[in-house]
């Protein structure tokens, strides 16, 4: 089963044909017996012939009315109904064929039907049934009334035996077959699709299955670390460039602090600095978002919002918060806290209202909306806006200063890798945006202390 097991796919199918000839002819050798011992046709009219033609030679070696009623008390006994007639009262379709000693194939005759005939009249309520007229002189004749056979003696018989020596047998090696060449093949489909959802290549291919099954779970690993080395080269090359942008940066600060003699230019110049800091800022926040792994601490969520909204609503800008008091959950504090900043600084941009609501939505988990007034996205947008570097500042208010397109896909990352959460973009009523962050469930783990998805990560 093992050699089977990670066999190629050709030698699989090959094995399960022959299991199938050998399982056919095994259920088929011991079914005929049951099946046709009793109930074959052959054998039926066989009888019937043979007990026809006793009450005829019996009647013809009769020399007195006496015996001819003892050949007829015979057929009587034997459950044939027949009567003495005339030669010449012999019926017009048996005439030719009266006197013909083959009595057995004139029975088969009368009573065989082809296949499509029999099913046509399988459910037939009234059957009638048949005359044979046997000569048996030039002036005595007999007319048998055949006995009616029911159709579905032959038809269900070979429908039963169609199904247990083809349709189980193939029903079951169609599933055995199927288990054993597609259950890899799903394994590896939900772990290549996982990889897509989660956009994380950590865990490898598990290579097992037919040979050509563990050969592409094999490339793949070979993709998926080249990839990861890939992404971690990038990520370490970008994160050295923007730190080592931050000396040039501050030499220039501090000489276009000293150039006093034109003071719009050194105004401009340092509001310069200001956007490639803060760019360089983001940039790193972005990037060292994936690479730092906080440990995870239980924290009073709703306290946590509050002071968001409070920060904010200090330096001028309308956030709100509404949501239970308080509610403990295990989460990364501080990039949860980047998270919804970048959330509620991005929407400050174009609305003059924010509101941030808690939820706790028990088996469906924890949600964070962030909503405001302002003018929202079209859907198309909705689904680009989480790309890095991606800026919708032409759907938004005209003339608003707009950030650099890493505060959404940061938050989006902190969610999604950090929590285990998802991030979606709703349309608010009647304008804005709602940015909906919903966290794993809140688990009690029977200590009395509260664990969440990602914390048993």
């Amino acid at each position: 089963m093992k050699r089977l097991r990670t066999a190629p796919i050709r030698t699989q199918i090959l094995v399960l044909a022959l299991l199938l000839i050998v399982l056919v002819s095994a259920v088929a050798v011991i079914t005929e017996p049951f099946i046709y011992g009793r109930h074959d046709k052959g054998i039926e009219i066989g009888l019937l012939a043979g007990r026809v033609e006793r009450v005829v030679d019996q009647f013809r070696q009769a020399r007195s009315p006496d015996e001819e009623q003892a050949a007829l008390s015979l057929a009587a006994g034997l459950g044939m109904s027949v009567e003495k007639i005339p030669a010449s009262r012999i019926p017009a379709q048996d005439a030719a064929e009266a006197g013909s000693l083959d009595i057995p194939g004139r029975i088969r005759r009368k009573l065989e039907s082809g296949f499509f005939e029999s099913v046509e009249h399988l459910f037939d309520e009234q059957a009638v049934s048949l005359p044979l007229a046997v000569k048996v002189d030039a002036e005595r004749a007999l007319l048998f009334q055949l006995p009616v056979f029911p159709r579905s003696l032959w038809f269900f018989p070979a429908v039963a035996s169609g199904i247990l020596k083809l349709v189980i047998p193939l029903a079951l090696l169609a599933y055995f077959s199927s288990w054993l060449i597609t259950r890899p093949l799903m394994r590896f489909a939900a772990a290549a699709e996982r990889a897509s959802t989660d956009d994380s290549l950590k865990e490898p291919f598990v290579a097992e299955g037919a040979a050509e099954v563990r050969s592409l779970a094999a490339s793949l690993n070979v993709m998926r670390s080249r990839i990861l080395r890939m992404a971690e080269s990038r990520t370490r090359m970008l994160s050295s460039i923007s730190h080592d942008l931050r000396t040039p940066l501050t030499r220039l600060r501090m000489r276009v602090e000293r150039c006093e003699g034109q003071p719009e230019l050194q105004r401009k110049m340092l509001e310069d600095l200001t956007v490639l800091d803060s760019m360089i800022n983001e940039s790193l926040a972005f990037l060292t978002n994936a690479l730092h792994n906080v440990p995870s601490r239980k924290v009073d969520l709703s306290s946590l919002l509050q002071t968001i909204a409070t920060d904010f609503s200090e330096a001028g800008i309308d956030v709100s918060y509404s949501g239970p008091r308080r509610l403990k959950y295990v989460c990364k504090p501080q990039s949860l806290t980047r998270a919804v900043s970048n959330l509620v600084e991005n929407a400050s941009r174009y609305a003059t209202k924010i509101d941030i609501e808690l939820e706790d939505a028990g088996d469906r988990g924890v949600f964070v909306r962030v909503s405001d007034n302002g003018p929202g996205l079209t859907d198309k947008l909705k689904a680009r806006v989480l790309e890095p570097f991606f800026k919708a500042d032409e759907a938004r208010t005209p003339g608003a200063s707009g950030g650099f397109g890493l505060g959404l896909p940061t938050a989006e990352g902190i969610v999604r890798k950090g929590h285990g959460g998802t991030l979606t973009l709703r349309d608010n009523t009647p304008t804005g945006l709602v940015v909906e962050i919903n966290l794993p469930p809140i688990h009690d783990n029977g200590s009395g202390r509260l664990s969440s998805a990602v914390s048993a990560k």
